[in-house]
């Protein structure tokens, strides 16, 4: 499942937020640990419109630091870990 919302408060000020949900997934036959956990991972991203065509933003991934896993194959018992709460900034120009 997926929902967003974007909210522009002020000219050239836009604020989002997103969550992806990703439900509970079973194993292939012959692997006997318990099914992979549901998560649900949630986004957020302050952005800047500029006059002159610059636009800055700052993202802040996994908002809750969930501790999210997807499955690798028995070779990796304890599946693959998913980033924890990280932080991403961004400038741009358009022309």
């Amino acid at each position: 499942g997926y929902v967003r919302i974007d909210w522009t408060f002020l000219p050239h000020w836009n604020w989002n937020a997103q969550s992806n949900w990703t439900g509970e997934r079973q194993r292939p036959s012959g692997d006997t640990r318990p099914p992979v956990s549901a998560y649900m991972m949630t986004d957020t991203t302050l952005r800047y419109y500029s006059f002159d065509g610059w636009e800055f933003a700052a993202s802040i991934r996994n908002l809750l630091n969930v501790d999210a896993r997807e499955y690798t194959g028995q070779s990796i018992p304890g599946d693959l870990p998913l980033p924890g709460r990280n932080y991403y900034a961004e400038m741009r120009y358009r022309f």
